[in-house]
């Protein structure tokens, strides 16, 4: 990381600090401000980045911010009424389609027995969560049910990097990934299943830590070492 990097993750960890602070003293309207932030950040820091990034990985990943900043400005409305959350779930899969897209460009399936365990893993994560939050869904079944397996593929994609970007770049992305289900499970057990102690803060908090970590990862797949190495025609 450079300077400027720096001065960005300083700025960004006082933003998604003072997110925190507001939604747990139930400040929203000045999380009318905060939250969309975040994203907003992420979207400058990319584009002024990832400038040498292969156009379409470039512009799926702009999306999937773009649909992510949708998705948190529904979600603080998403009390109000059963539409707008419903909104908000399709804004964040939209995003996790984006993210699958990039990661599908740079995908090399190596069919390993080390693969099939986290295949397996990440599928039963996904059907663990449904079994805990299946019998308040009413009649959000269907879309928690697509929003799962989506998720899922988002992760799976996400695996599949391995071998066409540097080490830094797939482990900076699969721990974004890791921390996206952590967020979007915490909020859907939150919602359907029981109340999470300090919700607020294990969502927003695993939510921005995802972001930041899939952005840094997708531009550290550019790093001018590893294309030395492999050649950039991987990307």
């Amino acid at each position: 990381m450079n300077f400027k990097s720096y001065i960005f993750l300083l700025g960004y960890i006082c933003i998604v600090s003072l997110d925190l602070l507001f939604g747990n003293l139930n400040f929203q309207e000045y999380r009318l401000l905060t939250k969309p932030l975040i994203v907003i950040s992420l979207m400058i820091y990319f584009v002024l980045k990832g400038k040498r990034l292969q156009k379409k990985i470039f512009l799926f990943t702009i999306l999937a911010l773009f649909f992510s900043l949708i998705g948190d400005f529904l979600l603080l409305f998403e009390g109000r009424t059963p539409s707008i959350f419903l909104l908000g779930l399709l804004s964040f899969l939209l995003a996790h389609i984006s993210y699958s897209i990039v990661f599908i460009r740079q995908r090399k399936i190596k069919f390993t027995n080390e693969y099939w365990v986290m295949i397996t893993a990440l599928v039963s994560c996904g059907i663990g969560l449904f079994l805990v939050v299946r019998k308040n869904l009413g009649e959000f079944m269907i879309p928690v049910i697509v929003y799962i397996i989506v998720i899922l593929i988002m992760a799976i994609t996400a695996l599949n990097r391995m071998g066409t970007v540097s080490r830094k770049s797939y482990a900076l992305v699969f721990l974004g990934v890791f921390f996206f289900i952590i967020s979007d499970s915490t909020l859907a057990i939150n919602k359907f299943s029981f109340p999470v102690p300090m919700a607020h803060f294990w969502i927003m908090g695993t939510y921005a830590t995802s972001q930041y970590l899939i952005i840094n990862g997708l531009l550290t797949s550019n790093e001018k070492n590893y294309k030395a190495n492999n050649g950039s025609g991987n990307l």
